[in-house]
Formats: C-alpha cells, sequence, structure tokens
C-alpha cells in the first residue's frame, strides 16, 4: 500500500511537471510551411483535372490568435497537357498547326487572407483567397518555348496560333485554398490543402482561339505540409 502512494505521488509530480512544461511554451507567431505538392492542368488540351505532375508549396505564416490571419506563399509546379487527336483527325492544310502537346515550369508567388473556419490550438480548419503574380512558359516535347509563335518551315518552325494572339510569361492569379492543419504540443505541426490557381490567362497550354474549352486555363493543386515554428510570443511571467 506504502508503495502504491509513493507510486501515486511520482505519476503526480511527473503529470503536473509535464503540464507545466507546456503551459510554458510560448505560442509560435510567425511559422514556415514546407512540404511537397502533386498538380493538375485544365485547359485547351485537357478538358479536366486528370494527368498529374509534382511540385513544392513554401509558406510564410502569419499565426495571431485569432480567425484572420495572413500567409505568403511561393508555390512551383511542373504541367503537362495532351489531347488525343482521333483516327479521322484532319490536320489544317496551312499554318497556324495548334500544338496537342504542352509542358512548362509555372512559379506562382501570392498574398492570402486565411480565415479559420475551425480555429482550435491544435487543429485548424481554414479557407484562405489570395492575390498573385503566375509565370509560365508553355513548350512542346522537345522543350523548344511556344510563345514566339515563330514560322520558319526550314528550320522546322510553325506557327500554332493565330495573328494576333499575343500573351506574356506573367498573369495575375486569384488562389483559393482550402485546408486542415494539426499541431503537436511542441507546436510544430503537419496539414493537407487544395488550392486552386485561377490564373488570368487562356494562354497556359499555349492554346486558345484554336481550342475548344471555353475560359481560363486553371491549375489544381495538393500540398502535404510541415510547419516550423519562426517566432514565438513572449511570456508575461509572474514574479
Amino acid at each position: 500500500m506504502q508503495y502504491r502512494f509513493i507510486l501515486f505521488l511520482c505519476l503526480f509530480f511527473f503529470v503536473q511537471t509535464i503540464t507545466k512544461a507546456q503551459e510554458e511554451i510560448p505560442k509560435p507567431t510567425k511559422y514556415l510551411e514546407i512540404g511537397p505538392a502533386i498538380g493538375s492542368y485544365r485547359g485547351d488540351l485537357s478538358p479536366n483535372y486528370s494527368k498529374v505532375n509534382g511540385g513544392v508549396n513554401v509558406g510564410y505564416i502569419f499565426n495571431k490568435e485569432r480567425r484572420w490571419n495572413f500567409r505568403l506563399d511561393f508555390s512551383y509546379l511542373y504541367v503537362q497537357g495532351q489531347i488525343l487527336r482521333a483516327p479521322d483527325y484532319i490536320p489544317p492544310l496551312t499554318e497556324p498547326y495548334p500544338n496537342d502537346y504542352f509542358q512548362s515550369h509555372t512559379f506562382n508567388t501570392s498574398l492570402s487572407v486565411m480565415f479559420n473556419i475551425i480555429n482550435k490550438d491544435n487543429f485548424k480548419v481554414y479557407i484562405a483567397q489570395g492575390i498573385g503574380l503566375f509565370y509560365y512558359n508553355p513548350m512542346d516535347e522537345n522543350g523548344e518555348e511556344l510563345i514566339e509563335n515563330i514560322s520558319d518551315p526550314r528550320q522546322g518552325y510553325y506557327k500554332t496560333r493565330n495573328d494576333g494572339e499575343d500573351y506574356t510569361n506573367f498573369a495575375l492569379s486569384l488562389p483559393t485554398r482550402f485546408g486542415v492543419n494539426y499541431f503537436f504540443p511542441t507546436n510544430f505541426g503537419v496539414g493537407v490543402s487544395a488550392t486552386f490557381a485561377n490564373i488570368f490567362t487562356d494562354y497556359l497550354d499555349n492554346v486558345s482561339e484554336l481550342g475548344n474549352v471555353k475560359g481560363n486555363d486553371n491549375l489544381m493543386s495538393v500540398n502535404f505540409s510541415f510547419f516550423i515554428p519562426l517566432q514565438y510570443q513572449k511570456l508575461n511571467r509572474v514574479k
């Protein structure tokens, strides 16, 4: 009986020590979010989000104790698209010859406002809406850039777009993100989110007027995140 009482006291003081230590751990005010991503493109060469490729996302999270917060993101995705022509497809007899395939390295830098639908210390469900600058550079199977729309048959270059279909490598984006995060007692955390880039261009795949899908092209990605605390709030110690 005496040994049980001593064991109980040891267990009690151990639990109190752990609880005390957790109470004295300050809450992070800023986080680094980093992790891999898988993404897919929808546009004239792929009407649905079908072909999946990889990427990475790095975020800087302002983690104030409130429902509204800010986040700054740097995202990279490699994307591809290809349309398979039917056996009875007849290609144009003259230029332009629209490309059936494209690949591109894309970068999106954005600032977003986050709203935590569920805002617990260790569990958050949120939605974020941002505004950003999107970079892309569509290329063919050989890695040749398609943006120039050059016609030089002797060198093997043919126009892929109509005259007057000019665009730049940059576009405005309005990324929308839905996510779930879980934080451990050590303040490190993990999360998963889905993001729609909402790009203001129909030339991500280099096809617009000669395509069959109306509206702008888009990217969808699923991000797997790891959260690393960068800055903590100051503790008010009682003297």
